[in-house]
């Protein structure tokens, strides 16, 4: 697990490498959507780890003191701390939409092909990555917070049939950010969000595109997921 860790890290430092030394190197503009797009990546992983921090300092000083009630902000802090981890969730896999090389369209100098070709598939490898980290570390975290006497608890087709079910819902919101350019925050606007959404949908050729988009890059991202973090999470529960 430490080591998947290194490697996540690794992946993301030398991804954002990449990108700054790009017009240093090559005399060409730093595409700075890139730069957004990355630090929204690692956005969910610093929701996830704040709140599960705050969760358990406020259950800490209620075991410790006579506040009953920090139990209870303890648990409105992991709920709602979680729901919002969700809502990001989408923009740490996002990175994988730069593989188009849209960014090249915007060069005044020619970089040559290679060198974006490596930055482009280390950035999306990095946002790939920083999706598993999240997800594995929730699932760490609910065994260690609800049961840790007893880990296998866990280890039923329920748990893993909702394991499974957060990559699809993870790529329809990628999808939702590359094709109709919702934002997160688009959803504090409701009406609107939901008439962008009824107005893409109508056309059948849409729905058919969407549809294959979740599904292909739900089983990418599940895949990967089971390729560099299933094992110790498997480990852990046996």
């Amino acid at each position: 697990m430490a080591l998947m860790l290194l490697i996540t890290l690794l992946f993301n430092l030398f991804a954002l490498l990449l990108i700054l030394i790009r017009p240093k190197i090559f005399h060409a503009k730093l595409f700075k959507p890139m730069i957004t797009n990355f630090k929204l990546s690692v956005i969910p992983l610093f929701i996830l780890v704040g709140t599960l921090t705050l969760q358990l300092f406020f259950a800490r000083v209620s075991a410790l003191t006579s506040f009953t009630f920090l139990g209870t902000i303890s648990s409105l802090i992991l709920i709602i701390g979680l729901v919002i981890w969700l809502v990001f969730l989408p923009n740490a896999g996002y990175l994988v939409t730069e593989l188009n090389l849209t960014h090249r369209e915007v060069d005044e100098v020619e970089v040559p092909i290679w060198y974006d070709i490596i930055a482009v598939l280390s950035l999306a490898i990095s946002g790939v990555l920083n999706t598993a980290l999240n997800i594995v570390l929730l699932q760490f975290t609910f065994f260690i917070y609800f049961d840790p006497a007893n880990i296998t608890t866990f280890n039923t087709p329920i748990f893993w049939l909702l394991t499974w079910l957060v990559f699809p819902v993870l790529s329809f919101g990628i999808y939702l950010g590359r094709y109709i350019r919702f934002n997160t925050w688009d959803l504090f606007h409701p009406i609107q969000f939901l008439q962008k959404l009824f107005t893409h949908f109508s056309q059948k050729n849409t729905r058919r595109e969407a549809f294959l988009f979740t599904i292909l890059l739900g089983v990418f991202l599940a895949l990967f997921y089971a390729l560099t973090f299933l094992n110790p999470l498997w480990q852990l529960i046996e």
